[in-house]
C-alpha cells in the first residue's frame, strides 16, 4: 500500500508525534510505503532530529503544472477556501499524488482542504486525525472536509463528543510515546525540580504557571520560546529537540502545565509532552480540561482549576517527595493500561486504511 502522508509542514519541532508513527506504521507493517507531501516548512524544523525514513515531496510555490488548462472541480471547491495562489498548487500535487493508494491528514486543517480537493478530482480516499486546534478553532471548511473523509480519527473522547454533535462520527486513536525510548528514570531527591513544556501560546496557560511561581521554592525549568521576565528560580530554555527534552525531564522531579481554554476558545487535546513526562515516570499537575483528564487523575498527578494561580501554587507547595515518586512509578502502566502508545497509534491508525 503506498500512502501519502500530506502534511501542512514539514519539518516542525511541534509535530515529532506524526513523524514517530510514520516511522512505527512502516516498522509495523514493511507492506506500506509512506511518502510525505509537505506544503510548507517551518524555521523550528531545524531542531527536529526525529524525522522520519520517509521520501518527502515538498510541493512547489508557484508550479507551471495545470496552468494553462481549465480548472478541475476540486481546485475550484480549493478556491474557496485558499488564495488562488495556493489553489494553483492543486495540478503538481494530483499529478504526484496519482500513484498512491490513500492519503491521510493530520489536523483538518489546510492540508484537509487538498486532501479533499484531491478526492473530488482523483478519488483518492483519505483519512484524517483531528487533533485540538482545528476543532475548537475550525475553518469553515471542517464539516465539508470530515464528512467526506474516508475515516476521521481524533485523539480523546472529549473530540469524539464534539466532532458528534457536528454530526461527524469520529474513532479515537490515541497519540502516545514510544516507551522503548522514553523510560522511567529515578526522580532526583531534594528540593522541588519542576519541568514545564510547551510554546507560549495561551491555551498552554503559561502565565498561571509563572505567576504562581513566585515565593515558590525550588527550580521550574520552562522548555518554550516564552521571553520576557521571569520569577526567580526559573530557566526558560527555549525549544529542544525531542532528544534534549528527554534528558531535560530525567533532571527533573514533576511535570508541570496549566492548561486553559483560550479566549478565541483553542484548547489543547491532551498534550503529548504529559504522556512523555509519564513514561520518564514524572507526576504530572495540570488541570482538567479538553482530553486531560482521561490521562491525568490522582494516580499519577494532580488536577488544579484552570487560571487559578494560587490553588497551582498551594499544590506545587504540596507535592511531596514521596507522593512524588509514588505517583510518578504509576505513569508508564497508565500509559499502557489506556492506550497512549506509539505502538498503539500506528496500529489504530493503520487498521483505519
Amino acid at each position: 500500500m503506498k500512502v501519502l502522508y500530506l502534511l501542512r509542514y514539514f519539518p516542525t519541532l511541534t509535530e515529532t508525534f506524526v513523524y514517530r508513527e510514520i516511522a512505527e506504521i512502516q516498522r509495523q507493517d514493511p507492506g506500506v510505503s509512506i511518502t510525505i507531501a509537505a506544503l510548507g516548512s517551518r524555521a523550528d524544523g531545524a531542531l527536529q532530529d526525529e524525522l522520519p525514513p520517509a521520501e518527502v515531496l515538498n510541493v512547489p510555490r508557484r508550479p507551471l503544472t495545470g496552468r494553462l488548462r481549465r480548472l478541475t472541480e476540486g481546485q475550484r471547491w480549493l478556491a474557496t477556501q485558499q488564495r488562488d495562489k495556493d489553489a494553483a498548487r492543486l495540478p503538481w500535487l494530483a499529478r504526484h499524488a496519482a500513484g498512491f493508494d490513500r492519503i491521510h491528514v493530520h489536523f483538518a486543517g489546510e492540508a484537509a482542504e487538498f486532501a479533499h480537493a484531491l478526492h473530488r478530482d482523483l478519488g483518492l480516499p483519505y483519512t484524517v486525525t483531528v487533533h485540538a486546534t482545528d476543532l475548537f478553532r475550525p475553518r469553515p471548511s471542517l464539516q465539508t472536509v470530515l464528512a467526506a473523509a474516508d475515516t476521521v480519527l481524533t485523539v480523546a473522547d472529549y473530540h469524539v463528543a464534539a466532532l458528534a454533535v457536528q454530526g461527524i462520527i469520529a474513532k479515537r486513536v490515541r497519540c502516545g510515546p514510544d516507551l522503548s525510548v522514553w523510560r522511567p528514570t529515578p526522580l532526583p531527591a531534594g528540593e522541588l525540580r519542576a519541568i514545564s513544556v510547551g510554546r507560549n501560546v495561551p491555551k498552554k496557560g503559561l502565565d498561571t504557571l509563572l505567576a504562581a511561581w513566585e515565593g515558590t521554592a525550588g527550580t521550574l525549568t520552562l522548555v518554550s520560546d516564552l521571553t520576557g521576565p521571569v520569577p526567580e528560580g526559573v530557566t526558560v530554555t527555549g525549544a529542544l529537540p525531542p532528544s534534549e527534552i528527554r534528558a531535560a525531564m530525567a533532571r527533573a522531579n514533576l511535570f508541570v502545565l496549566p492548561c486553559r481554554q483560550a479566549p478565541d476558545g483553542d484548547l489543547d487535546g491532551v498534550p503529548v509532552a504529559m504522556m512523555e513526562a509519564l513514561a520518564c515516570g514524572r507526576p504530572v499537575v495540570t488541570t482538567p480540561v479538553s482530553g486531560i483528564p482521561e490521562l491525568i487523575d490522582d494516580t499519577v498527578g494532580w488536577l488544579v482549576p484552570p487560571d487559578d494561580p494560587d490553588s497551582l501554587r498551594a499544590c506545587l507547595r504540596n507535592t511531596e517527595a514521596t507522593s512524588r515518586t509514588l505517583r510518578g512509578m504509576a505513569g508508564p502502566f497508565r500509559l499502557r493500561e489506556r492506550g497512549f502508545t506509539l505502538e498503539n497509534q500506528a496500529h489504530r491508525v493503520r487498521e483505519s486504511w
